[in-house]
């Protein structure tokens, strides 16, 4: 385990398993990288294959499951709360809340092909160090911590806006996650509602939104929607009427029409095509 007295308490610790026993805490972000083995990771409703690789955050307000085919290897590192608040990065303005963003679809929060032997260098330096304990070890692994975040936070941007950058105006990032936190109610997002919510004027919110994400906001709802609603099809066994209540449709008919107005596909063929891809052609 690692302490530090200012940052409360950071953890990290190997774990192999073939019962998956780690609770979720409310004041944790949790990384929990697969070493080796494999199985399904439960989250959020949806079933996500994992094999050796596999880096996740769970975030303190989602529980998580892994169903393990067997023994499985992983490393988990635990950071505060208060540790993303008070920690001076450089660069980064609102880690909590991207964090956090990471949460809204499943599956390995690593999609750079170069980040991924990165990572895999680093969990294996942090492995050793956590065996080894030598001098001032402590202090490496909240280093080894630390480029984790950053990492991870890095490719969780680069599924921002094509515009989303480190000099982005900070306030954008806060209201695209309240888009993400409250994308299943469309109430909440209606342009006069997001406005006064962040105290931009009403008629000058669809410009700003546009000057700094680089596409209209409707259609960044609706793109946003849609990934999620794919999602849903493909990582779990719900029914197109029950995603109809979900993403705050009034009908099949409804969900179906929005879809295929971007897809030009009904939800129908989508899944087909998930189920049985050399028939989408």
């Amino acid at each position: 385990m690692i302490k530090n007295q200012k940052y409360e308490q950071i953890e990290a610790y190997f774990l192999k398993t073939d019962t998956w026993s780690v609770k979720s805490n409310v004041s944790f972000f949790q990384f929990v990288y697969v070493i080796s083995g494999e199985g399904i990771h439960h989250h959020n409703g949806n079933l996500i294959p994992f094999k050796e690789g596999y880096l996740v955050l769970l975030t303190p307000d989602k529980e998580n499951y892994f169903d393990l085919n067997g023994m499985v290897e992983f490393l988990i590192m635990k950071f505060h709360l208060s540790y993303l608040r008070d920690y001076r990065w450089k660069t980064i303005n609102y880690l909590e809340d991207l964090l956090y963003t990471a949460d809204q679809t499943s599956g390995t929060i690593i999609t750079d092909e170069a980040d991924k032997v990165l990572i895999a260098k680093i969990v294996e330096s942090l492995i050793l160090s956590l065996d080894g304990k030598k001098l001032y070890y402590q202090d490496l692994n909240l280093h080894y911590i630390n480029s984790l975040i950053v990492i991870a936070a890095r490719n969780i941007s680069e599924k921002k806006p094509d515009r989303f950058s480190e000099t982005t105006d900070n306030k954008i990032e806060s209201i695209l996650t309240y888009i993400e936190n409250n994308i299943y109610t469309p109430s909440l997002l209606k342009m006069e509602v997001i406005s006064k919510q962040f105290g931009i004027s009403s008629n000058y919110f669809s410009t700003y939104f546009k000057k700094q994400c680089g596409e209209n906001y409707k259609d960044y709802i609706a793109n946003y929607k849609l990934k999620l609603i794919e999602h849903r099809l493909k990582f779990s066994d719900k029914r197109i009427g029950e995603l109809v209540e979900e993403f705050g449709f009034t009908d099949e008919s409804h969900i179906n029409k929005f879809y295929k107005k971007y897809k030009g596909i009904t939800l129908t063929c989508f899944r087909k095509t998930m189920i049985n891809p050399k028939n989408s052609d």
